[in-house]
């Protein structure tokens, strides 16, 4: 079981990160939110790289769990993808400072970008792995499996980003309110691109 003290960190980290940038955030910022002794923080984390790479690691995994929640194995591939994509955006607008962390400090230095495309990669899997299954039945025309789940990563992960920035400091219940304009967007640009690929 992770230690509690974890969980204050991470979520002081997300603030702090998301307010000022990875640059610019300091581990004594971090401990004074989260209310814990700067020495506890270097207990679970060696660096603030670390601690960053333990984020985006947190990020992620709950970004997959929350989309595989949503999907039912029994679906067909469209239904799934649909499914996929309303649990991406859902997922963004109620993780707004961590959904803008994962997407701005993504491309930072090297060994930040490095670690975010090598665990950004189990999720873009997940949509590819929905693609390939719709291929397979006849669902989805496609040739490029992952390239096109890096689209769709990109599409769903941009429409709710600028909304987010759009509408900086409102609550989750007004920004909900834009749910069914930004799907149904994403479903005209993936779900109808995909089966009209060949119209083009």
């Amino acid at each position: 079981m992770r230690h509690e003290k974890v969980d204050m960190i991470f979520q002081a980290a997300v603030e702090v990160f998301a307010e000022r940038g990875f640059d610019q955030a300091k581990m004594d910022d971090i401990a004074q939110v989260a209310g814990v002794a700067k020495g506890t923080i270097y207990y679970h984390f060696k660096s603030k790289e670390e601690l960053f790479a333990g984020l985006i690691n947190e990020g992620i995994e709950k970004l997959i769990e929350c989309a595989g929640r949503h999907m039912d194995n029994d679906e067909e591939p469209v239904a799934k993808l649909q499914n996929l994509i309303k649990a991406h955006v859902y997922f963004f607008i109620h993780h707004a400072k961590l959904a803008k962390l994962l997407l701005n400090e993504a491309f930072g230095t090297k060994e930040r970008q490095r670690h975010f495309r090598w665990k950004i990669r189990e999720y873009i899997e997940l949509i590819e792995k929905v693609l390939i299954e719709g291929k397979e039945k006849g669902q989805f025309n496609i040739n490029h499996t992952l390239e096109t789940a890096s689209a769709i990563f990109g599409a769903a992960s941009v429409i709710v980003l600028q909304k987010l920035y759009h509408m900086e400091d409102r609550k989750v219940a007004e920004m909900e309110k834009e749910l069914p304009a930004m799907l149904e967007t994403l479903h005209l640009l993936v779900l109808k691109g995909l089966a009209n690929v060949t119209d083009l």
